[in-house]
Parts: C-alpha cells; sequence; structure tokens
C-alpha cells in the first residue's frame, strides 16, 4: 500500500465525517497512522464465518471508499444469534491449543507508552475469534520462552489481520516492554487461542454499557468495532477512563466512531487533569456512582461490560449494584497483573485465597510431595516440586492446564471456566486451584 497516497485520500474523509456530524475534527495522533489503521483492509484468504454479517466489501487498498450496500437496520437478535453459531460451527475450540506463527505487518504508537501491533498468520490462514477475546503470546527473550495474555483490539468483521495492543509496564513487565521495545515488522510471534468469554456475542443485548479504564479499553474496542462494523442497532454507551489526554488509547478511532454512529455515546474521563476532552462531556474526574447514574439513566435496561484494574472494578461493581442493576447484568474481565513470587515464572492467579492451613499435596505419578497452606495455586506448587504442567492463559478460560484430583479437595478462584461435568469428575484447573485439604493429583 502507499502510505502517502492512503494519507491525502482518506484524511479528507475523516474530516468530513466529522463535518457531517457538527463536530470539530482534532487528531492527537499521526494522521498518518490512523488513516491506515481505520481504512486498511485485506483480500481474505478463505470465507470468514462474519462475511454475511459484513455491510461493506472488503478491500486490500484501504483508499478506496466503502461500498455500502442500501441502508440496513440489522435485527440485534439475528446478527448476534448467526455469528455465535458461525463460531460453533468453526470449532474455536479445537484450535484454541494450536500454536500458530503470525507476522508483524505494522505497528503504531496509540500513546507514548503504549503500541498496536498488526498481524497475520504467517501461513495465510484465517484465525477465527470472538469480539473481546484474547490469546496467548509467546516469545524468545535471552534464550528463554516467555507467555503472556493480550486481548485482542481487532474485530472478526476485519479479515485477514489482528490487532494486539500492548502498554508498557512500570513495574518492570518484561514481555510487555520487549514488545514495546524491540518488536519490529517483519519479526513473527507464536500465538494459541483465541479464549475468554468476555464478548458480547453471547449476551444478545440491545442496549450496552462499556466500563473501562486503561487498557481495559483493548477487548471493548474490539467489540465496539465489530458492533459498529456490522450496524447492529445496539445503543451503545462507553464510559471511559485514563489519566490524561495523552494516555487515551485510541482517542482518534473512539471520537470518530462516535461522530459518525448516532447509536454511540463516548465520555472519556481524566484522573490526573482538568481537560475537555469529548464535546458530549467535560472531565469528570474518576467515575463514581452519581457519574453513572447521571451518564446513563437507563442503567438498568443495559448490560454491562466492565474492564481494567481490579480496584477499579471492584469499586465499580459496586456503585452498579446500588444503582440496582442486577449482578447477572455485569460482564468483566480483569487487566491486573500480579506480580509472582521471584523463584516462580508461574504468575499467581489474581485472587489467591488467605492462608487456610498446612496440607500435603502429592503428584501420584511422578512420586513427589509437597506442603501448601492455601495461597498457592497446584501449578505453583507442582512447578516448585519440579513437575511442569503446560500451561496457556493462566486465567482459567483454556483447559490446557486441567489435571485430575484423585482425593481432598480444592478452592477454585472466580475466573475459573470449568463445566460441572469435568469438576464433579474430579478435573480442575491447576492455575486456579487452591488446595484446601490433603490432595493427590493424577500427575
Amino acid at each position: 500500500m502507499n502510505n502517502n497516497h492512503n494519507k491525502k485520500s482518506t484524511q479528507p474523509r475523516i474530516e468530513r465525517l466529522f463535518q457531517q456530524s457538527g463536530e470539530e475534527f482534532k487528531s492527537s495522533r499521526p494522521k498518518q497512522s490512523f488513516s491506515q489503521r481505520y481504512f486498511q483492509r485485506f483480500e481474505l484468504s478463505r470465507p470468514n464465518p462474519f462475511r454475511t454479517l459484513f455491510l461493506e466489501d472488503v478491500h486490500e487498498n484501504g483508499n478506496q471508499e466503502p461500498n455500502k450496500t442500501d441502508s440496513v437496520s440489522t435485527d440485534v437478535i439475528s446478527i448476534f444469534s448467526r455469528a455465535s453459531s458461525a463460531m460453533v460451527a468453526n470449532d474455536l475450540a479445537s484450535k484454541a491449543l494450536t500454536l500458530r506463527e503470525f507476522t508483524v505487518l505494522n505497528s503504531y504508537c496509540e500513546t507514548l507508552d503504549t503500541k498496536t501491533f498488526r498481524l497475520r498468520s504467517s501461513n495465510g490462514e484465517e484465525f477465527d475469534y470472538l469480539p473481546g477475546q484474547y490469546v496467548s503470546l509467546s516469545v524468545t527473550i535471552a534464550g528463554q520462552e516467555y507467555k503472556r495474555s493480550y486481548s485482542l483490539a481487532s474485530s472478526p468483521s476485519r479479515s485477514g489481520i489482528i490487532d494486539i495492543t500492548v502498554k508498557r509496564a512500570s513495574n518492570g513487565g518484561l514481555v510487555s516492554n520487549w514488545l514495546n521495545d524491540h518488536l519490529k515488522i517483519g519479526d513473527t510471534v507464536n500465538l494459541k487461542g483465541p479464549y475468554g468469554s468476555f464478548s458480547c456475542v453471547k449476551q444478545n443485548p440491545p442496549k450496552i454499557l462499556f466500563i473501562a479504564a486503561g487498557s481495559g479499553i483493548v477487548p471493548v474496542m474490539s467489540m465496539l468495532r465489530w458492533l459498529t462494523d456490522t450496524e447492529t442497532n445496539v445503543d451503545i454507551v462507553l464510559l471511559l477512563s485514563f489519566r490524561t489526554q495523552y494516555d487515551i488509547i485510541y482517542h482518534d478511532e473512539l471520537s470518530l466512531i462516535a461522530a459518525r454512529h448516532p447509536n454511540v455515546k463516548l465520555f472519556i474521563t481524566l484522573t490526573k487533569e482538568q481537560t475537555e476532552v469529548t464535546p458530549q462531556q467535560k472531565n469528570l474526574g474518576r467515575i463514581n456512582q452519581s457519574t453513572i447514574a447521571h451518564l446513563v439513566p437507563d442503567l438498568t435496561e443495559r448490560l454491562v461490560y466492565l474492564c481494567g484494574p481490579d480496584t477499579f472494578m471492584e469499586a465499580c461493581k459496586a456503585y452498579l449494584s446500588r444503582l440496582n442493576l442486577p449482578k447477572e447484568h455485569v460482564f468483566f474481565e480483569s487487566f491486573t497483573l500480579t506480580k509472582p513470587d521471584f523463584s516462580s515464572q508461574v504468575p499467581r492467579a489474581p485472587n489467591s485465597t488467605k492462608k487456610t492451613g498446612r496440607y500435603q499435596v502429592k503428584f501420584a505419578k511422578s512420586n513427589q510431595s509437597i506442603i501448601a497452606d492455601g495461597t498457592t495455586t497446584v501449578l505453583e506448587l507442582a512447578e516448585k516440586a519440579g513437575i511442569k504442567i503446560e500451561h496457556e492463559c493462566l486465567s482459567g478460560n483454556c483447559g490446557e492446564c486441567m489435571v485430575k484430583c484423585l482425593q481432598g479437595h480444592v478452592e477454585m478462584s472466580d475466573q475459573a471456566e470449568i463445566d460441572d461435568i469435568d469438576s464433579k469428575k474430579g478435573w480442575l484447573y491447576s492455575c486456579c486451584a487452591y488446595p484446601v485439604s490433603n490432595v493427590v493429583l493424577d500427575i
């Protein structure tokens, strides 16, 4: 693609969209990279399960105007159910554990400390996923392999590519910082997935409230892009929190989406500076109960998708509860990374339990034993005993770390998604299981 030509042809169109909406277009990011990111299209390598849902043709050349059909108002229940059926038909679960190589096509600076990496399967194979899901990424740094999970920022409606957005970690996050500093166009990375159930596709919501802070915007952006690309008539409110105007990830694209889609309302709050960041609403400081009540008067009619640091989400869940929103209307995903013990390579699950006693954990096949106190996962205990358990997501979604408990009891953390049938048979997700008695494991 000729990037200079793309810049000339697409930038006026972005500005026209704002002029038509009566809003002023102000770009706080390099215009060229934003134009590329928003309009770039790739030819399909094979039929995508979402293709029949699209209202735009997919073009290889990003400077072409979208070729839309006549104005269509798509029934939300129909489009969500068809999407779910398509994904089931493609058997995502069976593909999630397959390691696949991806090539970096491009990278974009979203903020001073956040980059988006655009990836394409090295063998041209299509990558099927639900908006809001995540992948496990493997990289080799100084001769050692590291695995970390990253939400997909892209939408399945934009076939042939996937995007991951990576924010530098101030607490020394090795992989995220390495990706920002060293990953370049033409490099390859290995991915497994998709994983996770944080997706609006499954609930058929006519009204949605997205609440996100910081990097929590990433899976939300995936869902927002899918909803607007497929032109569902879902009523969407975005309530986002960032530290400063320079920390707003996807700022230009969020503004553009809100300008061209009347069913999308955007509110951005800044916690560290006083400035106006959206035409709709001045800075509101930290999100609190009164903020939500004021901006979302029809809250009880909506499903809420919440993502951000654990403390932020716990506060928001309390606000939503006091505003009489049923807890079954709230779906959430944590973006908090808990630093593991220095001696361990396995990150601790985010809601480790308190000490509950002193228990013997026996690994039957390995003839090894170790003492546990209820604060350490089975996966960590196995590592300390020198036993390797394959793992990927570290959040109880992928199922790769499943082991069988032959005797005793474990407590599973909240995020584990093991089904009742497997649980009754003694299976557990070792990344999220904490012994609460003497146990014998079939490994």
